[in-house]
């Protein structure tokens, strides 16, 4: 009575997501390069103070230590995203 069959629907919706997952590999991007465009776009549209909050979770950090004789050296920590 007016709704569309239960299979067609899900047709229609696979057809949907298929498409918009292709999107990125049209475009001639990783599906990271296309992640990372999205984080980028949505943190720039974002307002104070939830803007300052997410650009500082934004740290990329390498946490790296030496072993000798089974042993832990010191930790050292390494920000991968400074210039």
């Amino acid at each position: 009575e007016g709704r569309a069959p239960g299979g067609r629907r899900q047709a229609m919706a696979a057809a949907a997501s298929g498409a918009a997952s292709a999107y990125w590999r049209v475009a001639g991007m990783t599906y990271l390069k296309y992640s990372n465009l999205c984080a980028n776009m949505v943190r720039a549209a974002l307002k104070e103070p939830t803007k300052s909050a997410a650009a500082a979770r934004e740290g990329v950090y390498l946490r790296a230590s030496k072993w000798e004789n089974g042993k832990q050296g010191e930790q050292v920590v390494t920000d991968l995203l400074q210039k």
